[in-house]
């Protein structure tokens, strides 16, 4: 069963001794004339079904505590707070059918969504929302140590498939990026499906150093495509940095690394309306640390194309 949950009220450090200047992210939350809009998908069935380590529909709170105290360039427009979508039983599709419809109706009135999941299951919803609210071919990068095209298995769509389901659902439309691939953590069967289907990858042994052996396949996508939708799985940060994930890396793409790939797809996608950030479960971060690690990729897709490096 699939169920709307409102926001919570964000909370935080302020200091209005520093002037009107002093401000973090929880003191945008629900500004007028916000142009983005953040929901929640608190769902583990997903990761469940694909036999991960649950946690992940704890994730979208966790975060967000986590992301309110970090602070934001003067001048931000801030960013409306739609609560959550929670999924209780195993009712996967219905849950992914309503997040879709929650994030179409948040792009009627704000130019981007950004969404925390939830298991990886989150990119179909993310997806099927982006394409009921607006037209034009939409290109889809995944910064991820996986392909996630894994055929559903005997419980159905899981959070290893749903880019094969995406593909199910748009064969001719169907144009996909993996940024940060584990070669060792995807079988032969889904890297030869993998090339079947022409997905382009860049392995994360080429992205150790930097982003730009990304550029190439970023800027070609971009520009055969009207829209990009981003999505971030954490499992592609090197476990040491992101252990609170399903499934941890051994080697893994460094942080650095990744904020560069999604400032890159923001400056050359013609647009971005549709970023999520999945797989993060806070049971298995005792410390906090990871969280701060995902807080700060988190800012960085709420802030979008060029604000995230005004500070």
């Amino acid at each position: 069963m699939a169920e709307i949950l409102p926001p919570e009220p964000w909370t935080g450090r302020s200091d209005p001794e520093d002037g009107p200047n002093a401000l973090r992210l929880h003191h945008r939350a629900g500004a007028d004339g916000a142009r983005v809009a953040l929901l929640g998908f608190a769902c583990d069935e997903g990761v469940r079904r694909n036999k991960g380590r649950p946690g992940a529909a704890e994730g979208p709170s966790a975060l967000r505590a986590a992301m309110a105290g970090l602070a934001v360039p003067a001048g931000w427009p801030g960013f409306a707070d739609l609560g959550d979508v929670g999924v209780t039983g195993s009712d996967l599709a219905d849950g992914q059918a309503a997040m879709a419809r929650r994030i179409a109706e948040g792009l009627v009135r704000h130019d981007r969504a950004v969404v925390l999941g939830g298991g990886h299951e989150t990119a179909f919803a993310s997806w099927g929302g982006l394409r009921r609210a607006r037209a034009g071919r939409i290109g889809i990068v995944n910064i991820d140590a996986h392909l996630d095209i894994r055929n559903p298995g005997a419980e159905g769509a899981s959070s290893g498939t749903p880019f094969a389901q995406i593909r199910a659902e748009d064969p001719e439309g169907f144009d996909y990026l993996v940024l940060g691939l584990s070669e060792e953590a995807n079988t032969q069967a889904l890297r030869e499906r993998a090339a079947e289907w022409s997905v382009g990858v860049v392995a994360d042994r080429a992205l150790q150093s930097g982003a730009e052996p990304a550029r190439a396949a970023v800027e070609a996508l971009c520009a055969r495509v009207d829209q990009v939708y981003l999505t971030l799985d954490l499992d592609v940060l090197p476990h040491a940095v992101m252990p609170a994930v399903s499934a941890p890396a051994g080697r893994g793409v460094p942080l650095h690394v990744v904020e560069a790939l999604i400032d890159m797809v923001f400056d050359c996608a013609p647009t971005v309306p549709v970023a999520d950030m999945v797989e993060f479960s806070p049971r298995l971060d005792p410390s906090g640390c990871a969280a701060r690690s995902a807080a700060l990729l988190g800012r960085r897709l709420l802030l979008g194309r060029g604000d995230s490096r005004q500070d």
